[in-house]
């Protein structure tokens, strides 16, 4: 439980104005947060776009943070992936409008990553999928479907026709045990 008051802590200090304390909570959830823009945006430059942008919102909210609504990085992952979902939506709004009005190609081409990219992301996917594949069928499905497919609770809940609040419970439960698990994994 330390981290989680570490964390808290940070919070605490970037509220108060502390811009090294922003500093340290980027560099500790920067390598978990940026594979999540990175799988629902497809392009890096955007990616770490949206990382910046949740950062600025973590410096404008870290006073509005309550660890009894949910942890830090949980709280963190769930702001880069709704940034991310919403650039997403107005980038593919944005495109089919400039190929409908301005006939312009609305694919854009994304920098070529290094090896050295392709190696950390590698391991870090490797990371990730052992903890998801360690997970029910059900939590693993909602986590995959929720986080890489963009789609809402409610409109996963309305896809498969179970209740609303049996999705928010299979993503609670299967946030915590992917937490457990890479947790587990870093010691």
């Amino acid at each position: 439980m330390q981290s989680a008051r570490d964390d808290a802590e940070i919070l605490a200090r970037i509220a108060r104005g502390d811009v090294d304390a922003l500093g340290a909570l980027y560099d500790r959830y920067q390598p978990v947060l940026f594979p999540v823009a990175l799988r629902i945006l497809r392009a890096r430059a955007e990616a770490e776009d949206a990382i910046h942008d949740a950062f600025v919102v973590v410096s404008e909210r870290a006073a509005q943070y309550t660890p009894e609504r949910g942890s830090v990085p949980s709280w963190l992952v769930t702001l880069v992936r709704n940034l991310c979902i919403d650039r997403a939506r107005r980038r593919d709004r944005r495109g089919a409008l400039e190929g409908r009005y301005l006939g312009k190609d609305a694919a854009r081409e994304s920098s070529a990553p290094t090896p050295e990219t392709l190696t950390a992301e590698g391991a870090e996917r490797a990371r990730v999928r052992r903890a998801l594949d360690a997970l029910p069928e059900a939590q693993r499905e909602t986590l995959l479907v929720a986080f890489f497919e963009g789609l809402t609770y409610p409109e996963m809940a309305e896809r498969d026709g179970v209740p609303l609040g049996t999705i928010k419970s299979r993503a609670a439960r299967a946030m915590a045990a992917l937490r457990d698990a890479l947790g587990k994994e870093t010691k």
